[in-house]
């Protein structure tokens, strides 16, 4: 079992003991198009996504020592002076380092990559949908629409609880692991709880030191990922184990526009309304570690170092709903407001068509890895500092 900054474990990840009972409920619902959560899935993700009372970050605030105290003093005094729009307070997040938090970091390819990765993903799409009419599985109709003024997945029972990556650099590996569970659960009606470690592990895709999403759903198209239980969470880096194999595969993925810069907002909300759930990085700043509710609008930030996952908006606050990986004592639960263009959020912006469970994958997929000289490695890997400024930011519509 992972740790979550207690006592609010309510968000923490659900126990696959579980699973036979989701699977046999999801069993007796309609497999149809509708995307209707089934109700078992949709109560347990509700429920498991509970805020916390703001009296939690005041009692922390006042068994603090004085030098969490005076750095709590000194956002606040930062947020009161250029008159942001959130909170900040003693967070579980504020017990570690932002390097120990954050961790995104791009292949040097990026730029390069994702035409050919769109391309990948246009055809792979095409092969699965025919596979689907043939095999009388008709796709999810998204109950989506980028023209609504909000927009929130949870509502419809469509997002994994929040989970905690504890002192571990690996922000990239649970904004992948989050985008897929979504595209799961928004594929089978079934919620899945994947294990990070086994990524973390054996994916090639970082460390505890930082990565990528990307090289994470290349590598799953292969080899699949394992279930929670199996192998659980201990954000530590270890060598890849033996004996492991996972069931969860992907079908393919693509970038929300070029994938070197942050797309547009009806974009990102086209994407969010076709996919689900979005990965995408972000620059965390001391500020965003201490948020503890609000929109969240700091100005003049440049540069990426974060993964997070995208799962709705809201246009009377001009600002997308998104899931962290930091654990229920962090933000509203483990969630956050953040303006439209804030901090870059959206950079790289990229969605995972989950498989249905119905159904193998065609193997004439893998043949367009070879076609495309798709390899599922991440390369080399580069940090975007702060002073660097190659995002173009979001046109407001």
């Amino acid at each position: 079992m992972r740790s979550v900054s207690p006592p609010f474990c309510v968000a923490h990840k659900i126990s696959l003991r579980v699973t036979a009972f989701v699977l046999g409920a999801a069993a007796m619902l309609a497999s149809g198009s509708a995307l209707a959560a089934e109700p078992m899935s949709s109560m347990m993700t509700m429920r498991a996504n509970t805020e916390v009372s703001p009296q939690f970050y005041e009692d922390r605030l006042k068994n603090a020592s004085p030098v969490i105290k005076q750095r709590v003093q000194t956002l606040q005094a930062q947020v009161a002076s250029q008159h942001l729009t959130f909170t900040v307070g003693y967070t579980t997040a504020m017990d570690y380092s932002i390097q120990q938090l954050t961790g995104a970091k791009p292949p040097a390819d990026l730029m390069q990559r994702a035409p050919k990765q769109n391309a990948f993903a246009a055809e792979a799409i095409k092969i699965d949908q025919q596979d689907a009419i043939q095999n009388h599985v008709p796709y999810p109709i998204l109950a989506c629409h980028s023209t609504s003024s909000s927009f929130d997945w949870r509502t419809l029972g469509k997002v994994t609880p929040v989970k905690n990556q504890n002192p571990c650099g690996s922000c990239w590996d649970f904004a992948a692991m989050a985008a897929y569970e979504s595209a799961y659960l928004i594929r089978n009606n079934v919620t899945i709880d994947t294990s990070e470690q086994h990524v973390l592990d054996c994916a090639g895709a970082g460390t505890c030191a930082g990565g990528w999403y990307g090289p994470v759903w290349d590598w799953m198209q292969t080899h699949g990922v394992t279930n929670e239980t199996s192998l659980p969470y201990t954000a530590t880096d270890h060598v890849c184990p033996s004996g492991i194999s996972g069931s969860y595969k992907d079908v393919t993925w693509g970038f929300v526009g070029t994938g070197s810069s942050v797309p547009t907002v009806n974009q990102i909300k086209q994407a969010l309304c076709d996919h689900g759930p979005l990965a995408v990085a972000m620059m965390a700043t001391p500020l965003f570690i201490g948020y503890t509710g609000g929109v969240y609008n700091e100005a003049g930030v440049t540069g990426i170092n974060h993964a997070v996952t995208i799962i709705g908006w809201d246009d009377t606050k001009s600002a997308w709903l998104v899931k962290n990986s930091w654990g229920t004592g962090w933000g509203m639960s483990g969630y956050f407001w953040i303006h439209y263009g804030s901090n870059n959020i959206g950079y790289a912006a990229a969605w995972v068509q989950a498989p249905s469970n119905k159904y193998v994958i065609n193997p004439k997929i893998y043949e367009l890895i070879d076609k495309y000289h798709l390899i599922p490695n991440p390369g080399p890997i580069h940090e975007l500092t702060p002073n660097m400024q190659p995002m173009q930011q979001p046109q407001m519509h």
